[in-house]
């Protein structure tokens, strides 16, 4: 579509694609409609960030500003790279007319005085500018009625200009499950599920991507374009996402233990079907701030204890919680053996399980926790569920599938534990056999 440039042709829909760019059928459809105000409803990784870099480009080309807003600074950054990449396109399309006289990090500015500008999402980062609009994954986007109102000033200058809502759907609540679902006629509505993409051109494995989601719900949501149901969820996403702190790594860095400070860890055991995940935590006050996870699949009880047995040795890790529901109970007997009090066995009992609930959410909720932009991990603390039994009794639980089964939920709740003031579970826990009296008194403060 940016070859409509080398013409001077206004309209992106009557221009066929350059040769290194093949569009398949939703991101032509998109391209094609010429509506004010759209919508998409859409599947992860089904090519959209593609198809509004070229459309922003194509707009620049003419001399016109376009607003991407995204959910996160790294989404941005993101789609903005992807303009880059097109960047050689508008130079050949153009026989040279065209220059880019500006680029940064947040910005493309064309020798026609068009410009990309790619944001992440607040009131305050739209406002002054004027232009076409596009907000990407607004579903994800904390506090996106204040944006909205931002945005209204933004296009309304000129009836040329465009807004652009695009996301994978979320909670059966907020701005965008509202926009998708009225029936106003003013909006055009583009839904493309993962089936829709592989019919049109997209070389998706379906297969592969249903075998790699961790659960049913994340599956419907992120490829079916199917709303998540909030009601049962302990921690909502729009909760998780407030708490979301752009630069954290998910990963756990060796480097980061031997900073200065106080470290706290908890560990899920995992064998055959699901994760084995161990998250760091490091106390700051009252408030636990993110240092990392290690998560590993099929690993042998020796290679797990090698792990848990690394970490522990820096004394920089008060504590460690682990499950020693099950599979753990091998290795929760052993790291207690050779590290005394500093490992904390937790038996997941339905009052244990329902104190760590209660403690991961109170965490949440005060805004004592920080978390990574991390997908899968988002995902899985959203996972658990809390519902009430016919009998009356709550009961937390979560899916299980071939990925995660809320694992790194209860590696991040343990860790939340290990870091309290108080072991709150010291009688429900069952101390290993074999112990002499004095290891015995040795494992508890």
């Amino acid at each position: 579509m940016i070859a409509a440039a080398a013409s001077m042709e206004p309209s992106i829909a009557s221009q066929p694609p350059p040769r290194t760019l093949r569009w398949w059928d939703h991101q032509r459809r998109w391209l094609e409609d010429p509506s004010r105000l759209r919508v998409c409803c859409k599947a992860r990784q089904i090519g959209m960030s593609t198809a509004l870099a070229t459309e922003a480009l194509h707009a620049a080309v003419y001399g016109e500003t376009t607003v991407i807003v995204s959910a996160s600074q790294r989404q941005a950054s993101e789609l903005l790279r992807k303009a880059v990449q097109l960047l050689p396109l508008v130079t050949v399309a153009a026989e040279g007319a065209v220059q880019v006289d500006k680029q940064s990090a947040e910005a493309i500015e064309l020798s026609t005085g068009g410009r990309v500008i790619s944001l992440p999402a607040s009131a305050a980062t739209v406002q002054g500018f004027t232009g076409h609009v596009v907000i990407d994954e607004a579903a994800w986007i904390p506090d996106v009625e204040s944006l909205w109102l931002a945005i209204v000033p933004t296009i309304s200058t000129s009836s040329a200009y465009r807004l652009s809502v695009v996301s994978t759907p979320g909670p059966r609540a907020g701005m965008f499950h509202r926009l998708w679902h009225n029936a106003d006629q003013a909006w055009s509505r583009h839904c493309v599920s993962i089936y829709d993409a592989q019919a049109g051109g997209a070389p998706h494995d379906i297969e592969a991507l249903r075998a790699a989601v961790a659960d049913e719900a994340t599956w419907r949501a992120a490829y079916e374009c199917q709303f998540v149901d909030e009601a049962h969820a302990l921690l909502p996403y729009d909760l998780l996402l407030a708490r979301v702190e752009e630069g954290l790594a998910y990963h756990l860095s060796a480097k980061t233990l031997f900073a200065p400070g106080d470290f706290y860890a908890g560990y899920d055991v995992g064998r055959k079907h699901d994760l084995s995940v161990l998250i760091v935590v490091q106390r700051v006050g009252q408030q636990f701030r993110w240092c990392g996870a290690v998560e590993l699949r099929q690993a042998p009880f020796a290679e797990q204890f090698e792990l848990l047995a690394s970490v522990l040795k820096l004394r920089a890790l008060r504590r460690l919680a682990i499950d020693q529901s099950g599979l753990g109970m091998q290795l929760a007997e052993e790291l207690t053996r050779k590290y005394g009090r500093r490992v904390e066995p937790i038996t997941m009992t339905a009052p244990v399980k329902e104190a760590l609930a209660s403690r991961i959410l109170a965490a949440f909720q005060s805004g004592d926790v920080t978390i990574p932009d991390h997908r899968p991990l988002i995902d899985d603390l959203h996972s658990m569920q809390r519902t009430i039994t016919l009998s009356g009794n709550v009961r937390y639980a979560a899916p299980r599938d071939a990925g995660s089964h809320a694992d790194r939920w209860t590696a991040l709740a343990l860790a939340l534990q290990a870091a309290g003031t108080t072991q709150i579970f010291l009688p429900l826990i069952q101390r290993p056999p074999g112990l002499t009296r004095r290891q015995q008194m040795e494992m508890w403060p």
